[in-house]
């Protein structure tokens, strides 16, 4: 096998090698039934990344038992082949796909262009612009909100929203995290 001998043992290498294996899988059925698209396709993408993630752990389980090879010292190795599968998942795909969809910069230069008259070399006023940013962004704002109740960050009651103790846990985090480099939101 060569280069994918990372580890000594075959159940160390089938645990590590699986994690992209099964990622691929994951990646082909997003690829074959177009599910990056549509409304709340992050919260959707999340939920389908994580039920790939369990026959990942099942099968990386049972090899190492039917095989004889099951014991604790595996643990660092299955540690290594979840971080990899689920770092491919929400570092590459889901960065490509946000940073498409809801990437204000490329977003702008979208609508230059389709505002613009002309096409490519068109031009736009920034009154313009701005007016149709706004309409986007209540729409961004709208969609967000549907996947943080999905998500579980945000509970909706008839015409309300309430913040849940996993929102609240996360707005922390997040204002720690712009306190501590002195940033603002947006």
């Amino acid at each position: 096998m060569g280069f994918l001998n990372v580890y000594p043992s075959l159940a160390e290498n089938v645990i590590l090698w699986g994690a992209p294996v099964f990622f691929c899988a994951f990646l082909l059925c997003v690829f074959t039934f177009k599910l990056a698209s549509g409304e709340n396709c992050s919260a959707r993408l999340n939920k389908i990344n994580l039920l790939f993630f369990f026959p990942y752990a099942l099968g990386s389980l049972l090899f190492c038992a039917v095989t004889g090879r099951l014991r604790f010292s595996l643990l660092p190795c299955f540690a290594a082949g979840s971080f990899i599968y689920f770092s491919l998942h929400y570092i590459y795909l889901m960065a490509f796909i946000n940073l498409a969809k809801k990437s204000v910069s490329v977003n702008i230069l979208s609508d230059i262009r389709d505002l613009g008259a002309g096409g490519q070399s068109g031009s736009v006023t920034m009154a313009a612009l701005l007016a149709h940013e706004k309409e986007k962004i209540e729409y961004v704002r709208q969609t967000r909100l549907d996947q943080m109740v999905v998500l579980g960050m945000a509970e909706r009651r008839q015409a309300e929203y309430r913040i849940t103790r996993l929102g609240r846990f996360l707005n922390r985090l997040g204002n720690t995290i712009l306190k501590i480099w002195n940033l603002r939101r947006l």
